[in-house]
């Protein structure tokens, strides 16, 4: 159990812990600008308006879409209560039976679930493989429409989807291209704009749609959003289910997600504070020569093998303060165990050392 919060550490049970497993990437849950105006937006609204955003918004909600329509790129934006009922608003929404979704094989968990209650048909492809993308493609010429999904960044273990030959597919078969923000808002692309943008896609293109999360790089918000075109973004607003008969993120977690976006615009420092982070961090890696997955993102995916053994690693880390996930079977191929390690702009390299000497010595106590 965390019992507090203080930069990169925490209290874990009583114990003072490095974090190595949070997703406030700019490290702006904490920042004294998105506490004041989280405060101040309780002292307006209370903790909620209590209402359905399909009846009443607030110009905190407004401002927060209209902010991050600009910051994306796009024209509108509609914000979900979660960047899981984004997926699954989307998903739910703008195909259904007749149709075919086109899906990498490793997205995420709500995208996969969004796929299975769409009723399209669906095809999946193996991880970031354009050829068999292709080959999915091929078999959905009688569709009536196709949508390719895919993440942006991969959350297990941090590469980028390769966006320029996907959306090349896309358009040679006519299909629309959703993409997963959720680890790339405010960490990749110029400016922290996201994978689309680092790939030399236009995010304002006609035939792409972006989904993601407030919950990561924008403060710890809870929320989601759509981001794309005016006239998909409002059928959204008309018929999708897990935007109408959902209670809309409330006007606190809007403040908070609307000031650590403007921070993220407008001041370069936290982003450059985590990239230096994320370097440090591979850097006193390779020292150990301890391997890691290739990585777009501020993800670090640090290969393992067993479940067993990854297991026991976490077990010896946590006692040694520094809390780290491990990711086994069934989320990745059995055998492929890996320890994610989440480092943010709130890091010491003081910290990164430590953590990282730890994990060496769990490394030689469990081979």
């Amino acid at each position: 159990m965390i019992d507090r919060r203080c930069g990169g550490r925490i209290l874990l049970d009583g114990v003072d812990t490095i974090m190595l497993g949070a997703n406030d990437y700019l490290g702006l849950s904490t920042d004294e600008r998105v506490l004041a105006a989280t405060n101040e937006a309780m002292r307006l609204y209370g903790t909620g308006t209590g209402i359905y955003p399909v009846f009443v918004t607030t110009p905190l909600h407004e401002a927060l879409a209209e902010n991050l329509a600009s910051f994306l790129g796009v024209e509108a934006v509609a914000l979900f209560s979660s960047g899981g009922s984004a997926n699954g608003g989307v998903l739910t929404t703008l195909v259904g039976a007749g149709d075919a979704i086109i899906s990498d094989r490793l997205n995420h968990a709500s995208i996969i679930d969004g796929c299975r209650l769409s009723r399209a048909d669906v095809e999946t492809y193996e991880n970031r493989n354009v050829a068999g993308l292709r080959r999915a493609l091929e078999g959905t010429r009688q569709a009536k429409r196709r949508l390719i999904v895919t993440d942006g960044i991969f959350s297990m273990e941090g590469g980028a989807a390769p966006l320029a030959e996907i959306q090349a597919l896309a358009r040679e078969f006519d299909a629309l291209l959703m993409i997963d923000e959720a680890h790339a808002t405010g960490v990749v692309g110029p400016g922290g704009a996201g994978t689309a943008p680092l790939c030399g896609l236009t995010s304002g293109a006609p035939d792409i749609l972006l989904t993601g999360s407030l919950s990561k790089a924008l403060g710890g918000a809870s929320g989601g959003f759509v981001a794309g075109p005016r006239v998909l973004i409002e059928r959204l607003k008309a018929q999708s289910r897990s935007w109408i008969f959902t209670m809309g993120m409330t006007t606190a977690n809007a403040a908070t997600a609307l000031t650590a976006l403007k921070i993220c615009r407008d001041d370069p420092g936290p982003r450059e504070r985590l990239w230096r982070n994320v370097a440090h961090l591979r850097e006193a890696l390779r020292f150990y020569a301890l391997a890691c997955h290739d990585s777009d993102s501020a993800i670090t995916a640090v290969k393992v093998g067993s479940e067993e053994r990854a297991r026991a690693m976490t077990t010896r880390l946590v006692r040694a303060g520094v809390f780290a996930l491990a990711i086994s079977f069934p989320i990745v191929a059995q055998g492929e165990a890996r320890l994610r390690l989440q480092v943010s702009a709130a890091h010491e390299t003081a910290e990164l050392d430590e953590a990282v000497a730890v994990l060496a010595t769990a490394f030689a106590e469990t081979g």
